[in-house]
């Protein structure tokens, strides 16, 4: 950019949708970039193991939990989610790893993904 200005992702934190800001140049690895054309670009894996995130792509899989009764939890309507028996090949207590947005969808909402309220924070 001009006038010692550069695209900077803002704070220098490397965490999914970090503000990328136009600041002074300081030459951080907060401001360097590859630039990569659409057709040199790798797709994204559909299938196969997830090294980065821990998943295997796009395969269903249950959250279950430690406490004794080792319930499920499950997709109530698209927005909320709650402990319940397993029950066998019910969708709304499946989960799957969505490569493309790197998130947990529900395979019975597939337009829905889990997220946490306030990043995690209080």
């Amino acid at each position: 950019m001009q006038n010692g200005k550069a695209l900077d992702v803002s704070g220098a934190k490397d965490v999914e949708g970090q503000p990328v800001i136009v600041h002074g140049k300081n030459g951080g690895s907060n401001q360097r970039w590859n630039v990569i054309y659409v057709d040199k670009a790798k797709p994204v894996p559909t299938k196969g193991y997830s090294d980065d995130f821990g998943f295997h792509i796009n395969r269903p899989f249950y959250i279950v939990s430690r406490l004794p009764l080792k319930r499920i939890v499950q997709c109530h309507g698209a927005t909320h989610v709650r402990l319940n028996r397993y029950i066998k090949n019910r969708k709304d207590q499946q989960y799957y790893f969505d490569s493309v947005s790197k998130t947990i969808r529900s395979n019975n909402w597939k337009n829905y993904a889990m997220e946490i309220q306030s990043n995690g924070g209080h």
